[in-house]
């Protein structure tokens, strides 16, 4: 059962999951609803793909230059069964995004291409070919821009078609979410101090320092369950549910040192997504909320 739990968390199962509700989150916002089974089909796959593409495109580097992560380690063991996920997401992504609005692929496209260029050696520096995200202090934004792209702006473009360049909602949640994938993305920065300065990839934390960046990401929550105030305009059960997610994360994101493990950002910082999801669908749901009718 362990080996399974760790191929779920490090095979990138478990942050596709999150992106799924996170996505489902989105949908429920726009459209009453918490199902789409090809949106969601669609972010697993194309989840499982950039993440285990990610890994699997530096395993070469961390064989040469050495690791103590767990995670490397795991990858570096089970490079096979990697790539037969990445496959699998590649089959998901392709089948369910014939069922989605038309009007994704204008959007999907570039989302696509950034995504790639951050896992895989495709932009051009001097004599050699590097991945975005080991650009100076692009990585953390990146990130964000992708995630808020994917579990945001799509549900909306699916839901909307081009009218959502002009709906504002949805790029105020898209600011939201990014701002929430910020502050949960500093740990993992936090906890990648040593391998990122054996790249000489320069990160927030190694710029001002570990401690500071958890007061960083803390802010950061704070200006996200402020944001959404702003847009939701008072305690509503939806609000409840993102302000004790926020909560709990933030409590999380305190813990958050060079030396936890490998887990403990893979599984419970990134697990603060699918709390979100859990939390804002309990506070919605009447049938499971009885505070408010």
């Amino acid at each position: 059962m362990r080996g399974l739990f760790t191929y779920f968390v490090y095979g990138s199962w478990w942050v596709a999951f999150c992106a799924t509700a996170l996505s489902s989150l989105s949908w429920f916002e726009f459209t009453g609803s918490w199902i789409n089974v090809p949106l969601f089909t669609f972010t697993l796959g194309s989840t499982l793909v950039i993440y285990n593409l990610n890994m699997l495109s530096g395993l070469n580097e961390l064989r040469e230059m050495g690791t103590d992560s767990e995670r490397h380690h795991w990858c570096m063991q089970h490079e096979s069964i990697m790539k037969f996920t990445l496959l699998f997401g590649l089959v998901l992504a392709s089948v369910s995004v014939w069922f989605l609005h038309s009007d994704i692929w204008f959007f999907m496209i570039p989302l696509s291409l950034v995504a790639l260029a951050y896992a895989a050696p495709v932009v051009k520096r001097n004599a050699s070919k590097i991945r975005i995200r080991e650009i100076g202090l692009w990585k953390i934004f990146i990130i964000a821009v992708v995630w808020s792209g994917m579990t945001v702006i799509l549900p909306a473009v699916n839901h909307l078609g081009w009218q959502q360049i002009t709906d504002p909602e949805s790029w105020l949640m898209g600011i939201e979410r990014g701002i929430f994938i910020l502050a949960i993305t500093i740990p993992f920065d936090i906890r990648d101090l040593v391998n990122d300065a054996k790249k000489d990839v320069r990160t927030i934390p190694s710029v001002i320092g570990w401690k500071r960046s958890v007061l960083l990401a803390e802010a950061l929550l704070l200006l996200f369950v402020g944001l959404i105030w702003l847009r939701i305009g008072g305690f509503t059960p939806i609000y409840i549910g993102y302000l004790i997610s926020a909560t709990i994360t933030m409590i999380a994101v305190a813990f958050a040192t060079p030396n936890r493990n490998d887990m403990y950002c893979s599984f419970w910082i990134e697990g603060t997504m699918i709390l979100q999801f859990l939390l804002s669908l309990l506070f919605t749901s009447q049938r499971l909320n009885p505070f408010f009718v």
